[in-house]
């Protein structure tokens, strides 16, 4: 039981902090997107990356230092670009008003590639599952490692699930263009902020 609570507690820290995953659910559950299908991309990612870890390759790569020091490379430039997209989206012009409940018109494909995209090509993601969760389950014993996975992965459902629900309910509020504009702007600054933080914290002493 300590290692499923261990497991469920860490996963939990690592989760809420703010990453291109979560800011991706705000995003598309505030504009009444397909976020329920977008939580379940991440939750079962991060099982696949969470086991990967576990059965040893987060602690390879936890000690080399080269392998990390690329990842983090990684994960600013990926910040960045995503930072930048975002800037553009708040940057185009749209009258469509969306009431509460309604979709846009992103496919369910289309959701499905972002939400691998974000967690597998996403070095932050790779950091926390494979390498934190994953080098910190691998000493376990092999039932206890089941057990601290089992623990990772009910955090992780809940908290991307309970996100997806509190932003689609708080999409009632939000159905101007204006207000979505805000939004990216918003998600811009918050994941360029996110990148210079960890410029900083890698890179500079």
């Amino acid at each position: 039981m300590l290692a499923l609570i261990n497991g469920f507690i860490l996963c939990l820290g690592l989760v809420i902090s703010i990453g291109p995953q979560n800011i991706e659910i705000l995003r598309v559950g505030l504009l009444n997107d397909r976020v329920v299908l977008l939580a379940s991309v991440f939750v079962v990612c991060d099982a696949i990356l969470i086991t990967i870890g576990a059965l040893g390759v987060g602690s390879i790569i936890a000690l080399n230092r080269e392998i990390t020091m690329a990842l983090m490379s990684f994960t600013i430039v990926f910040l960045l670009f995503l930072a930048l997209q975002a800037g553009r989206r708040s940057m185009r012009k749209s009258e469509v008003v969306i009431t509460f409940g309604e979709r846009q018109n992103t496919n369910a494909s289309g959701m499905v590639k972002r939400g691998l995209v974000l967690s597998f090509l996403n070095p932050l993601a790779l950091l926390e599952t494979i390498v934190i969760l994953g080098s910190t389950a691998a000493p376990y014993p092999v039932s206890h490692r089941i057990l601290f996975v089992a623990g990772a992965l009910a955090a992780s459902s809940i908290w991307f699930y309970g996100l997806a629900y509190s932003s689609h309910r708080l999409s009632a509020l939000i159905s101007q263009p204006w207000q979505h504009r805000i939004i990216e702007a918003v998600v811009a600054v918050t994941l360029f902020i996110t990148a210079c933080w960890l410029l900083q914290r890698t890179f500079i002493i």
